[in-house]
């Protein structure tokens, strides 16, 4: 089932789109939570169903927009706002920018499909950024990271973390600088109900 999102790009002449949506398949989106939960490129893996029962039913332009706030806590609010955050940034970036192969920063040599290597040089302190990612000929190399949100006041802040992380590497190969895409990504969350919906008792008997 196809989901509609409110897109805004900057600068805007760089957008994928012409419009301000985006559409995602939910199924694009599962699988993509997949592949970043294995975090293997040659793993086989099957079906996947949870978004579409914590989604509203689906009408005019299908947005995607949760039932209910995505937990209580805010320990879980957070832990849940990136993790679905950074399954939908993996999708809209597979799909719009025909990246399909992710790497992940855990040290400072990169294998790419096993045919390329790159290195990595950390600018700055903090936190690095989600990805390595590029198209399966290797080209397009992309630094990406990619931030939930669901403060009240919008994604402004969650964008700007994105982007200090997404500047904190440069990217060598063969011991030459390579240049490299940069791309924040901030997703925020609409809900139908503003707090969880309470669930009525109900006691039935019969004979």
């Amino acid at each position: 089932m196809t989901r509609t999102f409110l897109h805004s790009f900057d600068p805007p002449a760089s957008s994928p789109v012409a419009g301000a949506t985006v559409d995602l398949d939910v199924s694009e989106i599962e699988d993509a939570g997949i592949r970043e939960v294995l975090q293997t490129p040659g793993a086989a893996y099957g079906a996947w169903s949870i978004l579409d029962a914590l989604l509203t039913p689906t009408g005019a332009g299908t947005p995607f927009i949760f039932r209910e706030p995505l937990g209580q806590a805010r320990e879980v609010k957070v832990a849940l706002s990136g993790l679905f955050g950074r399954f939908v940034a993996r999708a809209y970036l597979e799909r719009y920018f025909n990246l399909s192969i992710f790497a992940h920063l855990g040290s400072r040599v990169i294998d790419l499909n096993r045919r390329r290597q790159v290195k990595v040089t950390r600018l700055s302190r903090g936190d690095l950024p989600d990805w390595i990612a590029c198209t399966s000929n290797l080209s397009s190399l992309t630094v990406a990271e990619a931030k939930g949100c669901h403060d009240n006041g919008g994604p402004a802040k969650a964008l700007n973390r994105a982007w200090a992380q997404a500047g904190r590497i440069d990217i060598t190969a063969g011991g030459s600088k390579v240049t490299v895409k940069r791309i924040a990504i901030a997703t925020r969350w609409g809900m139908a109900a503003p707090s969880p919906t309470e669930v009525v008792p109900e006691n039935r008997t019969g004979s």
